[in-house]
């Protein structure tokens, strides 16, 4: 699952399966609501907090879909960061959507280094050793300075498993004119939540000592001679007296004490569910995460949060004057952006719905290749656009834009490597350019696929694959078609083959030159964790054969 999937939570999914069109932009003038959402707001030590993905901040409810602008820091790793507003001017609702798929927050080599037991030994004195008699004759002094530093380090493994991870958070909200009235109302998704690798559960506030790294005694008698070193009265040993101390090791090292290493406790506090009502603006939370260690705080974080509001007055029903006299039609008008957005060429239908000149449709790998569709304004028709591969920076195919706004063109498969771990496979990225017109970064992995859509006789087939593990039984395919920019609708329902492959056929919309497409489902994550994730298509549009 992507960036560009996992656009949002399980809720997410529904909403845009039932009359959300995701990725839009447009606002309407009345009434005059609020609607904002955040992926996520961290202080990380302390220092000022980030807040990668934003929308709605300003202005009225509008249908929008942010991306991330600011990189996480180091200690934090996510796959999805969901900030989503939807509007629909006809019904008069507004809603918000902040979320993650798939967060971890992972032990850095600075905050390994700020543990209480890497502390300690980093503080210890040099060790005093008695050299007996007989060692004296050979030419050692008799008392030896060791650092053991080095060694005690290397006998305390360094935490690998993240410190806090979640697989699934979402916070929603709500506001509708309802008899003159705003009502607001929010809910929120965790799912997933561990502390250092164990479940845990979040129906309510959570207080936890979490151990990272045992503490314990040391015998001296384990500690790796090559990482020992030693001083006499001149210096560090070298040569012939290290030779000495190296063969006679053991008596030297029982000369000295048993070490004890504190333990190091990170203490987490996680509260799901977080709701405010001022009674003009309602903020939903998904989880307020704060994590401290040694009372110094490490990290804290609202992950996923969204907001909904309104003017007092926003919902009052209007005074009713007398209509005026009917006039005569005007001989021309001008689409809307949501009369476009079901009307026109595929390459029109993909823009009509945002604010961006330059569209990347889609990428799929295919064999050796990865194939890039997308979309362009007229004003770039003939123009040439590069495609960049933001793993590598580099510039990896070049398109042509149509006469019908549309482009086409393929590029090499990343190497393997590229996808060994998730944090590799999210960079593989790909962005068209024309000039100073960018659109935004598509991810190449992704579990529900489209290969191809065509049109004929009335009917559009769409073939694809979802790729595995799916669910047990087999999650439901849905198929929904963008009729505006605020509303879609459900045209299929279906099941995929057993190897996840599907071939459908669905029935063209009448009077249209293109129609815009999107499908959903849920898979696993792996095949042993039963639960499921929401998954989808970026909308993909197919010019209507009639013929």
């Amino acid at each position: 699952m992507s960036h560009t999937t996992l656009r949002r939570a399980a809720t997410v999914l529904a909403a845009g399966l039932s009359g959300l069109a995701l990725g839009a932009t447009g606002a309407q003038a009345a009434p005059a609501l609020h609607c904002e959402a955040s992926a996520l707001r961290a202080s990380v030590a302390g220092q000022a907090a980030i807040e990668p993905v934003t929308t709605g901040r300003t202005g009225d409810c509008a249908t929008t879909a942010a991306t991330p602008s600011v990189a996480l820091p180091a200690l934090l790793d996510a796959q999805a960061l969901i900030a989503n507003t939807a509007y629909d001017g006809a019904a008069g609702t507004g809603s918000a959507d902040g979320g993650i798929a798939h967060l971890r927050v992972l032990p850095t080599r600075e905050l390994i280094a700020q543990l209480p037991t890497e502390q300690f030994i980093d503080q210890l004195p040099l060790q005093s050793v008695a050299v007996p008699l007989p060692l004296q004759l050979l030419g050692l002094p008799p008392t030896l300075q060791v650092d053991v530093k080095a060694a005690l380090k290397a006998l305390v493994p360094e935490p690998s498993t993240a410190l806090l991870s979640v697989d699934l958070l979402d916070a929603h909200a709500a506001i509708a004119c309802q008899a003159g009235a705003p009502v607001r109302s929010g809910s929120s998704q965790v799912a997933g939540v561990k502390l250092l690798g164990q479940d845990i559960g979040v129906d309510g506030a959570v207080s936890q000592a979490l151990t990272v790294i045992g503490g314990g005694t040391v015998d001296p008698s384990r500690l790796d001679p090559g990482k020992l070193t030693f001083y006499g009265p001149l210096g560090e040993l070298t040569g012939p007296l290290l030779t000495t101390v190296l063969a006679n090791l053991k008596p030297l090292l029982a000369a000295l004490p048993p070490i004890t290493l504190p333990a190091s406790v990170i203490q987490a506090q996680l509260r799901p569910g977080e709701q405010i009502d001022d009674g003009q603006t309602l903020t939903q939370r998904a989880l307020h995460a704060s994590l401290a260690l040694a009372g110094r705080p490490i990290l804290d974080a609202v992950l996923g949060e969204a907001q909904v509001g309104s003017a007092a007055t926003a919902c009052a029903t209007p005074a009713v004057t007398p209509p005026a006299a009917p006039k005569a039609p005007a001989k021309t008008t001008t689409p809307s952006a949501g009369q476009t957005a079901a009307q026109g060429s595929v390459a029109q239908q993909i823009l009509a719905c945002t604010d961006r000149k330059l569209v990347l449709v889609d990428v799929l790998a295919q064999g050796s290749r990865v194939k890039l569709l997308g979309a362009a304004n007229r004003a770039y028709v003939g123009r040439r656009v590069a495609i960049r591969l933001r793993a590598t920076g580099r510039v990896v195919a070049h398109a042509k834009v149509r006469k019908d706004g549309s482009f086409e063109t393929t590029a090499p498969r990343p190497a393997r490597s590229w996808f060994a771990t998730h944090r590799r496979a999210n960079r593989v990225r790909y962005r068209a350019e024309i000039g100073k017109e960018l659109s935004l970064p598509l991810k190449l992995q992704r579990r529900l696929i489209v290969s191809s859509l065509t049109s004929k006789q009335g009917h559009v087939t769409i073939a694809g694959r979802v790729v595995r593990p799916l669910t047990t039984p087999v999650a439901t395919i849905r198929v929904v078609r963008r009729v505006s920019c605020h509303k879609v609708v459900l045209v299929k329902r279906f099941k995929p083959r057993a190897d996840g492959t599907f071939r459908v056929t669905v029935k063209a919309p009448k009077g249209q030159a293109a129609a815009v497409y999107r499908l959903a489902t849920y898979v696993r994550e792996k095949p042993s964790n039963p639960r499921r994730y929401p998954t989808f298509t970026l909308p993909r549009g197919v010019a209507l054969n009639t013929r």
